[in-house]
């Protein structure tokens, strides 16, 4: 009796037909649906890396000016090297891919686009830090050369009217404050 069961199964194992071809329509169809699901997987991989990077560069310029602002000449080096670390980081995270082999035929780089992105995005973040520390000496130099005019006009005013000494210096110093609270309300109409 065993031998019968054995038999029979043998019998639908052989009854087993292969599997029927899909539709060409059908065919392209899902070709088409994995190849539009790819395109929407490269896009969303390119915006995502896109605005990573760019947060990061923005957040690394705005901490340099902050501690520019604050600390001035004094957190300088603090600021390039916070900035220039922070917009680094998007173009360092793309080196996990690298490998870098040396067998009988020399030497073997695999992933080398990843290199080259990594490149860029250093030259980027170093680009960001250049712009953040030049914007702020500009303005800077442009603080002090206006103070020391300001000062050389107080001292040749004074000079030619040597009896309003301490007056004219008040007057002077109420006529740039008003100055610039005009300028600060009319900007904001």
């Amino acid at each position: 009796m065993t031998y019968d069961i054995e038999e029979s199964q043998e019998e639908v194992v052989s009854e087993i037909a292969p599997d029927t071809p899909l539709p060409k329509d059908l065919i392209s169809h899902l070709e088409s649906r994995n190849q539009h699901r790819k395109d929407v997987i490269n896009t969303t991989e390119k915006l995502t890396r896109f605005f990573v990077g760019w947060s990061l560069n923005s957040t690394g310029f705005l901490i340099a000016k902050y501690l520019l602002i604050t600390g001035g000449s004094v957190n300088l080096w603090l600021a390039i090297s916070l900035s220039f670390s922070i917009c680094s980081v998007g173009s360092l995270a793309g080196l996990t891919g690298l490998r870098v082999n040396y067998n009988s035929d020399g030497l073997e780089v695999d992933n080398m686009q990843n290199v080259l992105k990594t490149a860029g995005g250093l030259v980027f973040a170093g680009i960001t830090t250049w712009l953040a520390v030049k914007d702020h000496q500009y303005f800077e130099n442009l603080t002090k050369e206006t103070v020391t005019q300001i000062s050389q006009d107080i001292q040749t005013i004074e000079k030619q009217n040597p009896q309003s000494d301490p007056w004219l210096s008040i007057a002077v110093a109420l006529a740039l404050f008003i100055g610039s609270i005009a300028i600060i309300f009319k900007g904001r109409e």
